[in-house]
């Protein structure tokens, strides 16, 4: 049976005397009983508990279930580098109106090793979701989830990221799915790219509800009324590399929860009331997970941006401060190559500029840079591309 979330928090931080690596803090999660399942109702409330503590301490949480080549499976914690748990307890537990409700309290120790890249900030643009199977929308009249679902999905990962900023949410739907039905690699990174270039983005976002569907809970009685329904979810994340298209990473999450609204209901998924269901609660809950797991994946990865303008040793490029660039910060340039390989094929290349940038003046997101050593950089041109070392 797959488990769900229910988000209802009060965090109080403890001011205990502990050393300043450690601090003990208190957290309160809660989950709905699904078929008389006790046990899987408290481990999702001791999830959702130790997730706000770890939010709230700054630490991140890779995934609340192991992460296989990309896919959250499994049943047990797996917390990220930056926020370790020495020890956790159950404080008190209650069960009322078919609730659990668990307080824990955890010591984190806060992990100081941090990679270089992890001080910046990646921008990222996310397109629409989209179904797989516009059909399973019927139910519920759900023909805007794919749109309600990324604004929100965009709304988290301001909230919860601290290696990736949203650089631009676009509005239009650009076909994933057909792409990925038809196996077309080539659309894909090619849409990428477009949309990378469209809002100086280094990532690009795209996600599919691959299920939607519902199912008929326990037996039904009387013919004459319609049965009680549980939803399910399945949705797959896809990260792209923006300059190259390539495709960074991808994540499937999935659960099934109660549907709670009548059988012939339409429902507004942009409504707060669709987003306090079990069902919302369950697509808030996974798509936390993937906002975690993307932004442990990305938070080593180097900012890279492009030269946008060239006028003599002045370089202006398309990172600034809201990816963490500061003045005085060193600029490394690759820009594009080619060469013949020993089988007479043409090939092309990134190659390392030997001009080095140093930058003079920051904006939101660019920065004016001048080239180092009063060098005049002749071979800079636009669209090279510009990496933070």
């Amino acid at each position: 049976m797959q488990k769900v979330f229910l988000f209802s928090a009060l965090l109080t931080l403890l001011s205990l005397a502990l050393p300043t690596q450690a601090e003990w803090y208190e957290s309160t999660g809660s989950a709905p009983i699904v078929n008389n399942d006790v046990k899987a109702a408290r481990s999702e409330a001791v999830t959702n508990a130790l997730r706000q503590s770890l939010d709230f301490s700054g630490g991140r949480v890779a995934s609340v279930e192991q992460v296989v080549d990309g896919v959250l499976t499994g049943d047990f914690f797996e917390w990220s580098a930056e926020g370790s748990i020495e020890q956790a307890e159950i404080v008190r537990e209650r069960i009322r109106d078919n609730r659990i409700e668990v307080t824990i309290r955890a010591n984190i120790r806060q992990d100081e090793e941090h990679c270089p890249a992890a001080s910046f900030r990646k921008g990222v643009s996310i397109v629409p979701f989209e179904l797989a199977r516009a059909e399973q929308a019927r139910h519920g009249a759900l023909w805007e989830l794919e749109r309600a679902a990324s604004q929100r999905f965009a709304e988290m990962l301001a909230q919860h990221s601290n290696t990736l900023f949203l650089e631009h949410r676009i509005e239009r739907k650009v076909g994933l799915t057909e792409m990925r039905t038809a196996n077309n690699d080539q659309a894909m990174a090619g849409f990428a790219r477009r949309i990378g270039k469209e809002t100086d983005a280094q990532y690009v976002m795209a996600a599919v509800f691959d299920d939607i569907s519902t199912e008929q809970r326990g037996t039904n009685y009387t013919f004459w009324t319609p049965a009680n329904q549980n939803r399910n979810m399945a949705l797959t994340l896809y990260v792209f590399e923006a300059s190259s298209g390539d495709l960074i990473t991808r994540a499937n999450v999935r659960g099934q929860t109660v549907w709670d609204f009548d059988y012939n209901e339409q429902v507004d998924p942009f409504g707060q009331r669709f987003w306090n269901s079990a069902y919302g609660n369950l697509i808030q809950e996974r798509m936390q997970d993937l906002v975690y797991g993307v932004d442990e994946r990305l938070s080593c990865e180097e900012p890279q941006g492009q030269v946008i303008a060239v006028s003599g040793n002045q370089v202006t490029v398309n990172l600034g401060a809201n990816h963490g660039v500061d003045e005085g910060q060193n600029l490394h340039i690759y820009h594009r190559g080619n060469f013949i390989d020993d089988q007479g094929i043409y090939r092309e290349q990134w190659v390392l500029s030997p001009y080095r940038l140093t930058v003079a003046q920051v904006e939101r997101s660019s920065a004016l840079t001048r080239v180092a050593d009063d060098e005049v950089g002749s071979n800079i041109q636009v669209n090279d591309r510009v990496v933070v070392r």
